[in-house]
């Protein structure tokens, strides 16, 4: 029995034969161009050289085409870019759509704190009558209008009662109110025919007012300059 064994040991093993080194070569992907240097290989190889490279062998070059393992490597670095550009893409997206969501719908809140930030328009408003007070009306015009400081525009308003007509005291005024004033101000003089007292004039006065901020001065008032 041991004899019969070992015989058939032997017949078994005289049937394995070494694979041949092309055949090994090719099972490790190694196939195709072999030169004497690498860059004429790379020279011969010309399109195929985007999916396989140069290998030393022994005293030559070859190329050697990726195999699977390098494919499904390549293939995951590529899902792996896909995926990370995709999400960058999205997230520059939805970022941008809400900066400009908020842009066009901006809250009541955040419209008055811009408006806040801007500086406030102011109206000043003297209600007088004119002919107790036609030789002092001219320099109050003047000091409001030069000299007093304002945080952002200035209109000075003038309304005024007189029981009989002055013509060189409203000419007057009509060329004050036709003066480029500084900082682009503005001075308007009307007459309230109907008016018969002070208090009518200021009710006049405060129709036409379109500014945030209303201040208040008698004719002869001469208010600090950094007063508002």
């Amino acid at each position: 029995m041991a004899a019969i064994g070992a015989s058939k040991f032997l017949e078994a093993k005289s049937l394995v034969r070494p694979l041949p080194p092309a055949a090994i070569a090719g099972w490790l992907g190694d196939s195709g161009v072999c030169l004497d240097t690498a860059a004429a290989v790379v020279e011969e190889l010309g399109r195929r050289a985007w999916y396989s490279f140069v290998v030393p062998r022994e005293s030559m070059f070859c190329e050697r085409p990726y195999n699977a393992f390098e494919w499904g490597f390549a293939l995951l670095l590529f899902v792996m870019a896909a995926l990370s550009t995709t999400m960058c893409v999205g997230t520059a997206y939805v970022f941008i759509r809400s900066r400009s969501r908020r842009c066009s719908h901006r809250s009541p809140r955040s419209v008055e704190v811009l408006h806040l930030l801007e500086p406030p328009a102011i109206t000043a408003v003297i209600p007088c009558y004119l002919p107790n007070e036609q030789h002092i009306i001219e320099e109050t015009v003047e000091w409001i209008m030069r000299v007093l400081e304002s945080p952002g525009p200035l209109e000075l308003h003038v309304v005024y009662n007189t029981p009989e007509d002055l013509p060189e005291v409203e000419a007057r005024l009509q060329e004050l109110q036709a003066m480029v004033w500084p900082k682009d101000r503005r001075f308007r003089a009307t007459r309230v025919r109907e008016s018969t007292s002070k208090a009518a004039n200021l009710n006049f006065a405060l129709r036409d007012v379109e500014s945030p901020f209303l201040v208040i001065y008698d004719a002869d008032h001469h208010p600090d300059s950094d007063s508002l």
